[in-house]
């Protein structure tokens, strides 16, 4: 949300013409998209930790997130069908790689512990 405050409030001109989302922008929001789903799969890769199964936790956050993308209707209709089947790619790329990233660094604990 900050990152599209942000970019709506410096570059107005970017983002829409004409009551429409500039097509730049959308592959801007797409980009921005991937960004915040690795950080969430990193950190669902965190707090669940090694006690829980990474694919569980890794599909349940695709699926939440699959479902939030595709049930806002509005948003649909601004972005259409091409740029949410790319956000729904960058959905899967996104919280994979934070998860990749997220199950091999240490945890706090190991550390404290001497184990890495």
């Amino acid at each position: 949300m900050a990152a599209t405050f942000a970019i709506t409030t410096s570059l107005p001109d970017l983002v829409a013409r004409d009551y429409r989302i500039t097509p730049r922008y959308k592959f801007l929001q797409d980009g921005v998209w991937l960004v915040c789903t690795a950080i969430g799969g990193y950190a669902a890769a965190l707090v669940l930790g090694t006690d829980h199964s990474p694919w569980i936790g890794g599909m349940a956050l695709m699926v939440v997130l699959m479902g939030v993308l595709w049930t806002n209707t509005w948003e649909m209709r601004q972005r259409g069908v091409g740029h949410q089947m790319l956000m729904s790619l960058a959905t899967v790329a996104g919280v994979t790689a934070g998860f990749f990233f997220g199950c091999d660094s240490p945890r706090p604990e190991e550390t404290a512990q001497g184990r890495v």
